[in-house]
């Protein structure tokens, strides 16, 4: 049971903090005036116009958007969720029984255009949010009424069933009857209400200035350009950050070159992976499943991918949490600390275990299955050779995996045919429907399970990664974590299902991305994150160094 007003007391108490630092702070920055410092921000792209509700947007744009529009919650860099308190200053769970939550703005906030700022936008975000088919939506839905104050500065929001994660709504609100859409021309008409307004936009390249409808305080970086670029600025004297998703050899040994770059090689929210199709003939399977999982040599994969660096991931132990978050159930990785060891589920089918690499497993249950192995390949019981369609993701990553992933079935004597996909979310779907019998794709996490748990539970709307899957113990996992206000045993329902989907190999995770960030030393207060979001939510508490150069 949640205390009543618990949470808002915490949350009090974390923006009374702020507030007293920013004061601190700017008792020092009055004494001298500052020029324009500008950061030079590298993000992965490319980038795009939409808003977090639109099925095209990405973490990169939902991150971005922090900086330009209200949010309830922000994402730590380790992955959790906070009270931003700025706009929207408080957000109290203050019933389960009708669950309720009341959201209180602050006074006096204007849009970037002059239009105030109250409740009746959180009212007409709730009724587009819940009209729209995005997993965006998802409690939105779930909400039963609400109802603004006489003073238009709180909303009380009623749900019609427990929604544990209500802390995900209300983030990055548009401005009521903003133009819809991802387009650029849209983009650039919404308004802003936040640290930053947008003056430049495009696929490759986004500028922020300081919003002068926010109060300003000292030390913050008054312009911004954002841009897909990865690499390093011109120069060693401008302010520079970057997230980037590539980690190699390469890379690494370019940071090493830039003495006034300070970097962090850690894990990322990404999960590569094997996804297979319910609606293959090859795959719908569980024994065809089983054999093409248990023929991937994963740390062989991960070894010709990463190759010799300070960090590379450990085997992909989970299909809903990323290798750094605290519930993933694996190892830490290969890093200066050796590899954890792991416990390894049981699988009721074959010889071997589910979540081990075991080519003999493969052959085993093949054979069993009444599969032969014959001088052109693999035939199934009807005679027909074995072979599989693969959608592969955009991503360098994706196409490495992949690439690595054909050679060992290949070797094996299993045909492949590799298509290329637009995005992962395309090569996704093409396996849900059956165009292909296995996809290779990037999914995404967040800071709850029940984001990724929606591959297999709920409506497939295109942003949920859809796989085509729906069993009745996979469904009734998903309602009780996703309903449950207890962390420790909602987390619990979350690994059994995650154990479900593992054992039935309708996924095979490979394994977390690596993250690496690059900062300039002449930046104090980073930290290395999780997730995109994760680094730009830090970018309003970042402070100059002591004695640092200044670049305008």
């Amino acid at each position: 049971m949640i205390s009543r007003g618990s949470f808002a007391r915490a949350l009090a108490a974390g923006v009374a903090l702020v507030a007293t630092l920013a004061w601190a702070g700017g008792s020092n920055a009055r004494a001298a005036a500052t020029p324009i410092r500008t950061l030079d921000l590298s993000l992965p792209g490319p980038f795009n116009g939409c808003s977090i509700l639109d099925s095209g947007a990405t973490p990169t744009t939902n991150a971005i958007l922090d900086l330009i529009r209200p949010s309830a919650f922000l994402t730590s860099q380790a992955g959790n969720l906070y009270g931003e308190g700025g706009a929207i200053a408080s957000a109290e769970l203050t019933s389960l029984k009708p669950e309720t939550v009341v959201y209180t703005l602050a006074a006096n906030q204007h849009w970037s255009n002059g239009d105030v700022f109250d409740a009746g936008d959180l009212v007409a975000w709730w009724q587009r949010a819940r009209a729209i088919a995005s997993v965006q939506s998802d409690g939105y839905r779930d909400i039963r009424n609400v109802t603004e104050s006489t003073n238009g500065l709180s909303l009380k929001v009623v749900f019609r069933q427990p929604y544990a994660e209500w802390n995900l709504l209300f983030r990055d609100v548009e401005d009521t009857g903003a133009p819809v859409g991802c387009s650029w021309s849209d983009f650039l008409q919404r308004p802003s209400l936040g640290f930053y307004k947008v003056v430049v936009a495009s696929a490759s390249r986004i500028v922020l200035v300081t919003n002068p409808k926010w109060a300003t305080e000292p030390g913050r970086f008054q312009r911004i350009v954002i841009t897909d670029a990865n690499a390093f600025p011109s120069s060693p004297k401008a302010l520079f950050a970057s997230y980037s998703l590539v980690v190699d050899p390469s890379t690494v040994g370019a940071v090493s070159t830039h003495l006034s770059v300070l970097s962090h090689i850690g894990t990322s929210s990404n999960i590569a992976e094997v996804t297979y199709s319910r609606h293959s003939h090859v795959t719908n399977l569980l024994v065809t499943r089983e054999a093409l999982s248990w023929f991937i040599n994963r740390q062989t994969l991960i070894n010709r991918i990463f190759g010799a660096v300070t960090f590379s991931p450990s085997l992909g132990q989970s299909a809903l949490y990323s290798q750094g978050q605290s519930a993933y159930p694996g190892g830490n990785g290969i890093g200066p600390s050796g590899q954890s060891t792991t416990t390894i589920a049981s699988t009721g089918t074959g010889t071997g275990t589910s979540l081990a690499d075991c080519r003999l497993c493969a052959i085993d249950v093949l054979k069993k299955a009444g599969f032969v192995k014959t001088a052109q390949g693999w035939r199934e019981p009807s005679g027909v050779l074995l072979s599989v369609r693969m959608a592969v993701g955009p991503s360098s990553l994706d196409r490495a995996a992949a690439r690595q992933v054909a050679t060992q079935w290949r070797a094996e004597d299993i045909g492949v045919t590799e298509i290329n996909a637009f995005t992962d979310i395309a090569a996704a779907e093409d396996a849900a429907v059956g165009n292909v019998d296995v996809a290779v794709l990037t999914r995404p996490t967040t800071t709850t399970a029940s984001y990724s748990a929606r591959s297999w539970s709920g409506a497939a709307y295109p942003d949920s990664y859809p796989s085509g899957v729906r069993t009745t113990t996979i469904s009734e996992l998903y309602a009780a974590g996703v309903s449950n206000f207890n962390p420790v045993t909602a987390q619990a329902t979350w690994l059994k299902l995650d154990q479900v989907l593992l054992n039935d190999f309708w996924v095979r995770p490979l394994f977390t991305a690596p993250s690496l960030v690059e900062w300039s030393n002449s930046i104090a207060t980073v930290y290395g994150s999780l997730s995109v979001q994760g680094l730009v939510d830090q970018v309003t508490g970042w402070q100059l160094a002591t004695n640092s150069y200044v670049g305008s």
